[in-house]
C-alpha cells in the first residue's frame, strides 16, 4: 500500500521502522524534529548505526519548533554515526517531511505531512505516500538529488557549539503541545529524561568521559533536578542523596523509587537510620551531628 493516511490505525511508524532495519543508507529531511519522535525511532537508528548504515538528517530551526533535546538524544546515542545539519538558506522557506531509504536492490521514499514526532508517527491524521525507485525512477531521483543538493550546499553542520547556542536561546513555542514523555511498563509509569534534563545528562556524561569527577548543575525551578539526579546515577550501585529538609528527602525517595524500582532505598536522618541500603537519602544535619560525635569519641 502506497498511501498512508493515519486513519483506522494506519500510521507511518511501522513502515519507517521496517525500512530502518533493512536500509543500507538513511536520509531524513524533516522540518521539525521532536524529542517524542526521536525516542520512538532511536533504538532502530542505533541498530542501523551499529550495522554501519550511513545516517543523514537535515532539519530546520524555523520558529524554534525543532527541540534541542531531540538533537542531543541523537548525538548521545549515535555520536559520529549520524550527520545532522540545519537548513541555512535564508531566502527560501523549509518545510519538507521525507524519509529516504536505500536498500540492497531498491530504494524508497516516504513523503508527506509527518514531522518526526510521536503524534505524526503513531496517532495523528497524517497523509504520506510511499514511492520506490524501481517503480517511479524519475520521481525518486528528483527527491534524492534535491536532498543531496540541500544537504551539501544549503546547510550547516550541527556542531556542539551550534547546538549549544540554539539550545541557549530556544524556548518552546506556545502552539507546540507537550507530548507524552513517559514509558508505560505494565501498570507503572516510568519517567524518562526530557527537555533540559537530556541536555544536562549529555554534558555530564561528556565531562565524565573527559575524566572530570565533580560537577554542578544549575537549573530553574521546574526543570526536574531530582529526576535528573536519579537519571544521572542510574548506572551507579550506591548513591548518597543529601538534603536539608525531610520533605525533600521523601520526595526524592519517591522519585528514585519510580526510576530505580530494583534498587534498595533507605533513609539516614534524625528519625530513621536504615541499614544495608544501596541508595541513602540523608539529612545534612544528621550527618554533621554524627560526624561530630564520632570525632569526639575517637579523639
Amino acid at each position: 500500500m502506497n498511501a498512508i493516511t493515519g486513519m483506522d490505525g494506519h500510521y507511518l511508524e511501522p513502515y519507517i521502522i521496517k525500512a530502518l532495519h533493512e536500509a543500507k543508507s538513511i536520509r531524513l529531511i524533516i522540518s521539525f524534529v521532536m524529542e517524542s519522535g526521536v525516542k520512538i525511532l532511536l533504538p532502530h537508528l542505533v541498530q542501523a548505526a551499529n550495522n554501519g548504515v550511513s545516517i543523514q538528517l537535515l532539519t530546520g530551526r524555523y520558529l524554534s519548533v525543532t527541540e534541542p533535546s531531540a538533537i542531543y538524544l541523537l548525538y548521545d546515542y549515535l555520536g559520529d554515526s549520524i550527520d545532522i545539519r540545519f537548513y541555512s538558506d535564508p531566502l527560501r522557506s523549509f518545510h519538507p517531511k521525507a524519509y529516504i531509504f536505500e536498500f540492497e536492490y531498491d530504494s524508497e521514499i516516504y513523503v508527506g505531512s509527518s514531522n518526526l514526532s510521536r503524534s505524526a508517527l503513531i496517532s495523528g491524521v497524517e497523509w504520506n505516500y510511499r514511492l520506490s525507485k524501481s517503480q517511479n525512477p524519475k520521481d525518486y531521483y528528483d527527491f534524492s538529488n534535491t536532498f543531496n543538493n540541500l544537504f551539501n550546499s544549503y546547510s550547516e553542520k550541527v556542531t556542539l557549539d551550534i547546538l549549544k547556542e540554539y539550545a541557549f536561546q530556544w524556548k518552546r513555542p506556545e502552539f507546540v503541545r507537550l507530548e507524552d514523555l513517559t514509558s508505560i511498563v505494565g501498570d507503572t509509569t516510568i519517567p524518562e529524561p526530557r527537555g533540559a534534563q537530556i541536555e544536562a545528562l549529555y554534558y555530564l556524561k561528556q565531562a565524565r568521559n573527559e575524566g572530570i569527577s565533580k560537577g554542578v548543575v544549575v537549573a530553574a525551578t521546574g526543570v526536574g533536578k531530582t529526576h535528573l539526579a536519579a537519571f544521572d546515577t542510574a548506572d551507579q550501585k550506591t548513591v548518597l542523596f543529601l538534603a536539608h529538609r525531610d520533605e525533600i528527602l521523601q520526595q526524592a525517595f519517591d522519585i528514585f523509587s519510580l526510576i530505580r524500582p530494583e534498587s534498595v532505598l533507605g533513609f539516614y536522618n534524625g528519625i530513621k537510620k536504615d541499614e544495608e541500603a544501596e541508595i541513602y537519602f540523608a539529612s545534612v544535619q544528621t550527618l554533621v551531628t554524627d560526624k561530630l560525635k564520632w570525632t569526639e569519641n575517637n579523639k
